[in-house]
């Protein structure tokens, strides 16, 4: 009847099988879980909201305070973006123009009569033009001619007047240059394998003079009459030249050279190297040859006589006797030695270029029988001289022509070319070349002091028409190849040195006005700055300048000194214009504003972009140089503009805390906080941080670097304001509150996205101000930490009590899991998590290192305990709110889950667990799936885990409260704890297992394992916990009991061996006992009809021997139980009363040596047993108070009486 009743009292729902609650085939119920929906917005960590979502009257009701802070730094990088851009489109601009920066040195001006004696000479120069032409130069006159009068802007009038002139003048004497280099494979004369080779040279005439044909003949009989004589040096030249024996041939070839030379004398080689040079006349270029012998000498002053002798003769006659006398002396000796013939060489003249030549010949013979071998290198050029009474090496006048020469046809070309000068290659056309070419070959120009003009000439045109750095650059490499000391005169030394310091002095120039001449971002005018330091470098790095210029400074503090003072003249134009734009106090630090970005950009263009070049070229820090002339000049200025704003204001200190209620900034006046002082800070901030890149021990001497000291009275009080209106603002956005639900609905309101947006905003706006100071960052920190804190804890009480007046505490009407519940519960928690990113956002362990270097370890911990204990206390206080809401969920919800568990455990016997929890879960799905749906995850596992706790506590009140039940009602219990369980757990989707499985679970899950099991069962449940508890068992308050066991399997006998008992308790009136043993084998049931048995009573002693042997036949099986054991009870006998109990302890059968067959001999037959004894106490809710509960079953309150008398009999 009461079974009907309990269905009949069950709420009416549908008993359709769940999907989640499917049979199998077999007809067994299959685990349900829970169904639990992940969200974007699941995890623990802090994920910051979408800021789309923010209310935007919320905002505008403090006129966007903190949005316009916060701001400040988008404000900065856009105008770095800004910047950028900029310099982007000026990256492909032609670079600025040099001249409009760079005062125009005074230039040289032909007037017209030099013009016209240079134009005169030029045109001398073309009609007399030497040489065979080569590639680079064009081979006829009349484009000469035309390209002449072109470039010097001639009409034709004047051109063919001065042609007539140029006419007029006297030819040139043309001059063959020689130089004799070296020889190489000459034939060994002497006897050691070498030869002492030597050059004899001269010029042989196409066309023989009238007396010198004379001379000849008078010379003829006397050589036949001599014919058998030793042969000469002279003589041998001579006859070298013969070639064919008809007399028109001979006489010419008989002919002593114009002018015969001779080189030095090689000892020992047959590669022999001279380097001399000489210099002969020509008559005519065509038909002269040059003619050269090389012989083997071992008497080397009879040649130097002879050619000595020689140089002196001033007329063909005298020569060609004096030839005669030279080469009979040479040739005979006293000593009757004879130089030996090496070979010979002629070279026609009329193939030698105008470039010049050096070429190896190989040596001939007299004649084709002759064996000579070896080769000898000759260079040949060709130049003219006239007659101007002046020294022939002196051609300073013919150098400075060839200078003004080139300067013309510069100007020409850049006339002609189109396009910037700087794109101009600096290559002059052929017949420009040609005719310098020519001039310098004539005016005998060398080719050191053709660099010298080509540089002299381009730099000072360079001045007027700005060309390629490199090109230059390439000038000065060609000059330092060519130049050795003592290759220009005097003249020539001191006009390249006046190029080279105007060229100096104009680049120092453009290096002052490095900013606006060489903008980085230009590409072209970056490439033209980093040739033009390397050209100044290459400068002061020739050996030519230093001879030229050997009191010049150094290069690096000429650079110093043009960086530094160009750099101040930009800043103070920079100042000038900044300030003519500040009209009011606010204007004043707006300009300084824009000059301290301005100065930020230049800084950083001279760290990435100007000090590469200077650093890498000249070893110029110009990073160094232009930041600490600027930190000067800006700290000068910043602090005067601070002054002339703050006033005293710049020095007032804020104590403690801020409570705009009760200080100054109560007026409205002080809640309009302008931004423009940050936005200086920030600035002023950049440029300080650009002192990393400067050497640490320049730093102390920087005095911009504490200008956070400005704004110490700036920054108190925006905290001040910034706290009035964080409140105001939180208490807004609860007002104007509205649901803002993500795509995944997840619940939450436009109120928590504003207090997120609004405490990340503090924070973010005190990261960008990055405090330098440690003690003060300490304090402002812990304000900003301690204001946000509270007012997250303010926002927490008013949404809670939004949700109390909406009546969700009320304890009247039904309860629903509504949307603002979900929507309350969100929003805490996403503003409690919105605390987490402070330590990293507010830099706590950079303040921590600070004050542990200045405080040391006591420091450090004051901020660790500061910091973490606001926002522990925050965090704890949000969560308790949580949890109240969280906990209310519970509550309400606990009436139905307390019906269902109990229409659970009262359900007919006939019914599974599976089928009986199912009422319990489908309310739980219900209910569980609206919350799942619209909470954060972390908020749904706290209701999740609180319901968890009331389904457990609801488990445990019928537990405990109904009256003990059979077995099976308690064995369906535990079965749907477990469904239940895996129910929560989800698949891993739900609870954790440590959540689940909390304390009361697994004390619930225990007490269940036992009240499922039959009372024999329980019974070994019981000794089971004894035999632990001896296991456990450590004192020995009352004595031990020491005793041999070992069963002998083969006969299945257990022997028992009572050794001794040590320090029992005393319980006869002497202080003494009379001790014996009981030995009983438990449980009962396991060993029926196994009787006890005891030891001789051992009187007056608290140390009894026993040495007493027992045998209990009992077969393995028996043993193998788990609760199986022998009890040992120590008693103290009395004649007169009840024996007394002194103790008991238990040994388990299953350890007893041989119960696994084994034969014990040896040490385990021997080994004792210690074991403590103890009083007769059950573990509390045991299996003991199980069995005593079990009022229904006889079994069970015999043996709990049986144990409940042992424990009477205790102390």
């Amino acid at each position: 009847m009461a079974e009907r009743n309990l269905r009949a009292g069950r709420r009416e729902r549908s008993v359709s099988p769940s999907p989640h609650g499917r049979r199998d085939r077999r007809g067994k119920r299959q685990s349900r879980t829970l169904v639990i929906k992940t969200h974007t917005l699941d995890s623990l960590d802090y994920v910051a909201l979408p800021y789309d979502l923010r209310n935007i009257g919320v905002q505008e009701s403090d006129g966007n305070f903190f949005e316009s802070f916060t701001a400040l730094s988008w404000k900065q990088e856009n105008r770095r973006l800004r910047t950028a851009t900029e310099d982007e489109k000026e990256a492909s601009k032609p670079p600025p123009s040099e001249l409009q920066f760079s005062p125009k040195p005074k230039s040289h001006i032909l007037d017209k009569k030099e013009f016209e004696l240079l134009y005169i000479e030029v045109l001398y120069t073309i009609k007399h033009k030497i040489g065979t032409t080569t590639g680079g130069h064009l081979p006829y006159i009349q484009d000469l001619y035309q390209y002449a009068q072109e470039a010097f802007g001639v009409n034709p009038e004047d051109h063919a007047r001065l042609l007539a002139k140029a006419t007029e003048e006297k030819p040139p004497i043309l001059i063959i240059n020689i130089c004799v280099v070296e020889a190489r494979g000459l034939e060994a004369k002497d006897a050691d394998g070498f030869s002492d080779p030597y050059c004899m040279l001269g010029i042989m005439p196409g066309k023989v003079p009238e007396d010198a044909m004379n001379a000849i003949s008078s010379d003829e009989d006397s050589a036949k009459s001599k014919e058998k004589e030793k042969k000469g040096p002279l003589k041998k030249f001579s006859q070298s030249l013969k070639k064919k024996k008809d007399k028109t041939h001979a006489v010419r070839d008989m002919l002593p050279a114009k002018l015969i030379k001779t080189t030095s004398v090689k000892n020992n080689t047959l590669n022999p190297v001279w380097n001399e040079k000489f210099r002969f006349d020509l008559d005519d270029v065509y038909t002269d040859r040059l003619h050269l012998d090389i012989w083997d000498h071992d008497d080397e002053s009879s040649v130097f006589d002879a050619a000595k002798k020689l140089n002196e003769v001033a007329s063909f006659r005298g020569l060609g006797r004096f030839f005669k006398q030279v080469a009979q002396s040479a040739r005979t000796r006293s000593s009757g030695s004879v130089d030996d013939f090496l070979g010979c060489v002629n070279v026609p003249l009329h193939d030698v270029p105008s470039t010049g030549m050096l070429k190896w010949y190989p040596l001939e013979g007299r004649t084709s029988r002759s064996k000579i071998q070896g080769e000898i290198c000759l260079q040949l050029s060709l130049a003219t001289r006239e007659d101007r009474g002046i020294p022939e090496d002196d051609n300073w006048t013919d150098v400075k022509q060839h200078e003004d020469l080139m300067c013309i046809f510069i100007q020409h070309e850049q006339r002609k070319f189109r396009d910037a000068s700087y794109k101009w290659s600096g290559n002059l056309p052929q017949a420009a070349l040609t005719i310098l070419h020519q001039h310098a070959i004539q005016g005998d120009v060398t080719n050191i002091q053709q660099a010298v003009c080509r540089w002299v000439a381009y730099s000072r045109k360079h001045m007027e028409h700005p060309f390629d750095y490199a090109f230059l650059l390439k000038l000065l490499e060609e000059l330092e190849e060519i130049w050795v000391p003592g290759s220009l005169s005097r003249d020539e030394e001191e006009s390249l040195a006046e190029s080279f310091n105007i060229f100096i002095e104009f680049c120092l120039n453009l290096i002052r006005k490095i900013r606006d001449i060489f903008p980085p971002a230009n590409k072209a005018a970056y490439r033209r700055l980093e040739y033009i330091v390397q050209c100044l470098s290459k400068i002061y790095k020739l050996k030519v300048f230093k001879r030229c210029c050997p009191f010049q400074k150094e290069l690096y503090a000429e650079i110093n000194y043009a960086v530094k003072k160009g750099t101040l003249e930009w800043y103070e134009r920079m100042h000038a214009i900044s300030k003519a734009q500040a009209r009011t106090d606010e204007d004043v630090i707006q300009s300084l504003i824009e000059l301290t970005n301005i100065v930020n950009n230049d800084v950083y263009k001279a760290e990435h972009y100007y000090n590469k070049i200077f650093n890498s070229i000249e070893h110029v820090h110009y990073f160094n140089l232009t930041y600490r002339q600027l930190e000067k000049l800006l700290a000068d200025d910043a602090s005067r503009a601070m002054e002339e704003e703050l006033g005293d204001e710049m020095h007032k200190s804020l104590e403690g805390s801020l409570d705009l209620e009760e200080t100054e900034f109560i007026s409205s006046s002080a809640l309009h906080f302008n931004t423009n002082l940050f936005e200086l800070y920030l600035a002023l901030q950049e440029f300080c941080r650009f002192k990393e890149s400067l050497p640490q021990n320049e730093w102390r001497s920087l005095t911009i670097t504490q200008y956070y000291e400005w704004f110490r009275f700036a920054v108190q009080k925006w905290l001040a304001v910034a706290k009035h209106k964080s409140l105001k603002r939180i208490k807004k956005a609860v007002e104007l509150d509205k649901v803002a639900g993500s795509n995944d609905s997840v619940k939450y309101s436009t109120s928590a996205v504003d207090v997120c947006s609004c405490f990340n905003q503090i924070a973010e706006f005190w990261k960008q101000l990055s405090w330098p100071a440690a003690n003060g960052a300490f304090t402002y920190v812990s304000k900003v930490t301690e204001d946000i804190c509270n007012g997250a804890m303010l926002y927490a009480d008013l949404v809670h009590e939004k949700l109390r007046d909406a009546g969700y505490y009320d304890e009247e009407g039904q309860f629903d899991v509504t949307e603002q519940l979900c929507i309350t519960i969100n929003n805490i928690e996403q503003v409690r998590r919105a605390l987490k990113p402070l330590p990293e956002t507010l830099g706590y362990s950079d303040i921590q290192k600070n004050m542990e270097k200045s405080h040391g370890e006591k420091g450090l911990r004051q901020v660790k305990t500061a910091l973490h204990n606001m926002l522990r206390k925050a965090d704890d206080e949000m969560t308790r709110r949580i949890k109240n809401v969280v906990d209310r969920v519970a509550d309400k919800m606990r009436p139905d889950i307390k019906k269902d568990v109990f229409h659970l455990n009262w359900a007919p016997e006939s019914v599974p667990a599976e089928d009986a929890v199912v009422d319990l879960m489908e309310y739980l799905d219900s209910n569980l799936l609206t919350l799942n749906n619209n909470l954060l995850r972390s908020n749904f596992d706290r209701i999740l885990e609180s319901i968890w706790v009331e389904v457990l506590e609801e488990f445990k009140d019928v537990m405990i409260k109904e009256e003990q039940k059979a077995p099976a009602f308690y064995l369906r219990m535990y079965e749907a704890l477990g469904l239940l369980v895996d129910f929560f757990h989800a698949n891993e989707k739900g609870l954790p297992v440590q959540t689940i499985k909390c304390p009361q679970y697994r004390e619930l899950r225990e007490q269940l394992g036992l009240r499922r099991m039959e009372t024999r069962d329980l019974i070994e449940k019981f000794y089971m916990e004894k035999l632990q508890a001896q296991k456990e068992l450590e004192k020995t308050d009352f004595g031990v009991l020491t005793v041999r066991v070992s069963y002998k399997f083969d006969s299945h006998t257990l022997l028992v061996e009572v050794v001794h008992a040590r320090d029992i308790i005393p319980l006869d009136a002497n202080g003494l006992s009379d001790p014996f043993v009981l030995i009983q084998l438990c449980p009962e049931h396991i060993f029926p009809g196994v009787q006890i048995q005891q030891t001789k009573v051992i009187k007056k002693t608290l140390n009894p021997d026993f040495d007493e042997r027992f045998e209990f036949s009992i077969h393995p099986d028996q043993c193998a139980f788990h609760g199986s054991c022998i009890v040992f009870t120590v008693m103290d006998h009395d004649i007169m009363f009840q024996n007394d109990f002194a103790g008991e302890a238990f040994l388990s059968l299953r350890e007893i040596p041989g119960v696994d067959g084994e034969e014990v001999t040896g040490y385990d037959a021997l080994h004792e047993i210690q074991l403590p004894l103890a009083q007769p106490k059950h573990k509390e809710n045991g299996a003991f108070e199980i069995l005593l509960a079990r009022t229904f079953d006889k079994e069970a309150q015999d043996f709990a009486k049986k144990r409940a008398k042992v424990e009477e009999q205790a102390v």
